[in-house]
Formats: structure tokens, C-alpha cells, sequence
């Protein structure tokens, strides 16, 4: 009894953070293109924030959910939800992404985010 006690209460808190934390991950069609190269193409995982701040190609290092060789992230700006900061691993399989793709503007058909540089999508399948 004791033990299922504590495992509940370890596991309240995990269980909040998720709640509160709004992020919704699900497979898509992504795309991620830089200068003028596609670095993914097709399905993909993606992560959503509530502020509409996303990742495409994220995941689990192994198995059935497993990540794409490339990533991006885009973290919209607070304030300006048209605008946003965008972020790749330029690297394939690298766990960071360290090479900026700088300031991306959302598409009119809100499907993309877009720069001289990079177009980043994704949409439900």
C-alpha cells in the first residue's frame, strides 16, 4: 500500500507539468528547406507549444517514434505572433541545434514560416 502511495505522489507533479505545459506532440507532413535544399520531406514528428512555438522532426533517439537525422525548432516571439526566431541541427544526428536560421515570418496561409534562407512546415495529416 505504501509503495503504490508514493509511486502516485511521484507521479502527480509529472502528470501537472504536462497539463500546464501545453505542448502537444503528434506525427505530420514537415518540411524543412535551407537554402533552397530539403532536409525533410514528408512525415515527421512535431511538438506545438499553446503560443504556437514548435519543432519539426524531434524525438526519441530509437524505435517507433524516433526523431529525423534533422530538427528544427521555432520559437515565436512574445508579443508578435507573426514573427519568430528559428533554429536547426545543420549537423544530421546531432542532439543540438546550434545554427540559427534567424527570423522567420509565418506564411499568409499560416502553413509555413519563411525567410531569404529557410521555409519551415508542417500540417496535420
Amino acid at each position: 500500500m505504501r509503495s503504490a502511495l508514493l509511486i502516485v505522489w511521484t507521479m502527480v507533479p509529472l502528470i501537472v507539468l504536462a497539463a500546464i505545459s501545453g505542448a502537444q506532440a503528434f506525427p505530420a507532413k514537415c518540411l524543412l528547406q535551407v537554402d533552397g535544399k530539403n532536409y525533410l520531406n514528408g512525415r515527421c514528428n512535431v511538438d506545438a507549444d499553446s503560443d504556437g512555438s514548435f519543432s519539426i522532426g524531434t524525438g526519441e533517439s530509437q524505435g517507433p517514434n524516433a526523431g529525423s537525422p534533422y530538427f528544427a525548432y521555432v520559437n515565436v516571439v512574445p508579443g508578435n505572433s507573426d514573427n519568430a526566431e528559428a533554429w536547426w541541427n545543420e549537423t544530421p544526428r546531432s542532439t543540438h541545434a546550434n545554427s540559427s536560421l534567424g527570423t522567420v515570418t509565418r506564411s499568409n496561409d499560416n502553413a509555413c514560416w519563411i525567410n531569404a534562407r529557410a521555409k519551415i512546415c508542417w500540417s496535420k495529416f
